[in-house]
């Protein structure tokens, strides 16, 4: 029995062990986190950083923006 269990816990250990790369998230190019009113209170406005909204003092939300739609965007408000 004790032989028994020695193996279980050698094949516990070696998968334990394993020294696999950890999972990585490739993040898009294509897209960039902006900053976001959950309450909208500046009708879309984004930020390039955490924070509270200026108007209702909440926390900004994190969102994930295509470049492509963020640049239209820029073009549409004459931001630069």
């Amino acid at each position: 029995m004790k032989l028994i269990f020695a193996f279980v816990m050698l094949g516990w250990l070696f998968a334990a062990c394993k020294n696999d790369p950890p999972n990585q998230l490739h993040h898009d190019p294509n897209y960039t986190d902006v900053y976001i009113c959950p309450m909208d209170c500046e009708k879309g406005k984004m930020y390039g950083q955490p924070g509270k909204c200026p108007v209702c003092h909440m926390d900004l939300e994190q969102k994930d923006v295509k470049l492509e739609d963020l640049n239209r965007a820029k073009d549409s408000t004459g931001v630069k």
